[in-house]
């Protein structure tokens, strides 16, 4: 009896915390290469977060801005989304600094199919700002 309860409560649980996440922007665990792989197999647009673990806007966005579930549809829809940490990742520092412009934190970077950057920005946004962003990257 024991066991069952266990099993009902682990099992409520992770639905809960499934429930939850569908409202958020999907950042999926890849390189930007796999995304760009990734990106192509599903027809989408590479959408990169750059942030770091410090970064206090960052850690606003992510609780706010990207559990909006309007722009995190939009998102998912249209984007491979990815995070990546230049300070945590130092073999994308160079790419981050260099290639990419990242000057401060957050970075946004939206990439049409060819891995050419179609609009950018940095810096905290709302909802609204950052929904502006993402029609601005999909025109």
């Amino acid at each position: 009896m024991r066991n069952i309860l266990t099993i009902c409560i682990l099992l409520l649980s992770l639905t809960v915390c499934s429930a939850q996440k569908k409202g958020n922007v999907n950042f999926l665990n890849l390189s930007l290469e796999q995304a760009f792989e990734q990106a192509k197999k599903d027809g989408k647009q590479v959408f990169v977060n750059y942030s770091t673990k410090g970064c206090t806007p960052c850690k606003i966005m992510e609780n706010t801005v990207y559990t909006n579930p309007s722009l995190a549809k939009k998102m998912n829809d249209n984007f491979v989304c990815i995070k990546l940490d230049p300070i945590e990742d130092k073999s994308i520092e160079n790419r981050a600094r260099y290639e990419h412009k990242v000057s401060g934190f957050p970075t946004f970077i939206f990439f049409n199919l060819k891995g050419e950057i179609v609009s950018n920005d940095v810096g905290f946004k709302s909802v609204e700002e950052m929904t502006q962003l993402v029609d601005k990257a999909l025109k």
